[in-house]
């Protein structure tokens, strides 16, 4: 085998991403099956399987001379099968993958603790920041043929939501009809007319830029369409705490890229916090802060009339803005 082979080697699949942890099992059959054509794969259920059956499964087979085995929920293993799972991983078999799946928890920290003492190889199936989403998309995009504009990937963020299956899902709608094009923010809305707009960051970004009457009325029409309250907060109180690290920070002549990292945003919203930078001062954007907590609190809590806490929210998000309104910055 040569020294870059994918056997004679253990591979902790750590996380509750599920699509991330898939796409991370997949990568290594397909260098094995590269390798090794008739590679076995034996599939195993930490939550039911034997030391006996790993045993089985990692021994030499009358088929094939190499093989992969997945074992998965390992945090489940008794502790007979956690034993032989740590004897392979500090003394593998060269002809043999063992491939252990973790979907993340306290379940099995202790033999989490003890596979990575025996410097196993790590592959992290974290689920994603929101941050991290429009990079998402923008590496699908590159997988799938196309290349994406920032604003459109944070579009599409905006109109799917969150969830890495269904991202990936409208990335490859899209590519089936904009293959080895660059994807602009009016295809996405094309495409998926009627949900963009009605997200929580939607109704942030016009208020936070000032226009507090198109901020009212997408609030109204997101409500309309089922938002859900806390979602509205959950925006606001993402994008008040980026513009407030981007007026710490502001000074300091970064890089775009630099800013994002602090600011913990892609780089392609280091151009949108600028621009809303202009109207605010840290202390307007420390009382709108407080406001979207007490707008979350009563929301989450027992408003009677949710609808009318988040009207009131934005009236105090634009007052706290107005505050800053005219001070010549540097």
């Amino acid at each position: 085998m040569s020294p870059e082979s994918v056997f004679g080697t253990t591979t902790l699949v750590h996380g509750s991403e599920s699509l991330l942890a898939e796409r991370a099992i997949a990568r290594i059959l397909d260098q094995a099956r590269a390798e090794q054509p008739d590679a076995q794969i034996n599939e195993l259920d930490a939550s039911s399987a034997s030391a006996a059956d790993f045993l089985e499964a990692t021994g030499e087979s009358l088929f094939a001379t190499c093989s992969v085995v997945v074992l998965r929920d390992v945090g489940s293993a008794d502790e007979g099968l956690a034993a032989r799972l740590l004897e392979f991983a500090e003394a593998p078999t060269r002809t043999v993958s063992v491939i252990a799946v973790h979907g993340g928890g306290t379940k099995g920290r202790g033999l989490l603790t003890k596979l990575r003492k025996a410097k196993v190889t790590q592959i992290a199936a974290e689920p994603l920041k929101a941050w991290e989403l429009t990079d998402f998309v923008i590496n699908e995009a590159r997988d799938q043929g196309m290349s994406i504009e920032g604003r459109a990937a944070q579009g599409l963020v905006e109109a799917v939501g969150k969830d890495l299956r269904a991202l990936a899902g409208a990335v490859s709608q899209l590519s089936s009809d904009w293959q080895g094009e660059r994807l602009t923010a009016e295809v996405v809305n094309r495409y998926f007319a009627g949900r963009v707009d009605i997200t929580g960051y939607a109704v942030s970004a016009d208020a936070l830029a000032g226009q507090p009457g198109q901020a009212l009325e997408k609030l109204r029409w997101a409500l309309s369409c089922g938002v859900h309250p806390a979602a509205i907060t959950a925006a606001f109180a993402a994008d008040l705490r980026a513009l407030g690290l981007y007026l710490g920070a502001q000074g300091e002549r970064l890089r775009d890229n630099e800013m994002a990292r602090i600011c913990g945003v892609g780089p392609w919203k280091v151009k949108t916090l600028r621009a809303q930078a202009r109207g605010w001062q840290p202390g307007g954007v420390a009382r709108a802060l407080v406001s979207v907590a007490t707008a979350d609190a009563a929301v989450k809590g027992a408003a009677t009339d949710p609808h009318f806490v988040l009207e009131q929210m934005l009236l105090a998000i634009d007052g706290a803005r107005s505050a800053g309104r005219g001070v010549r910055r540097r």
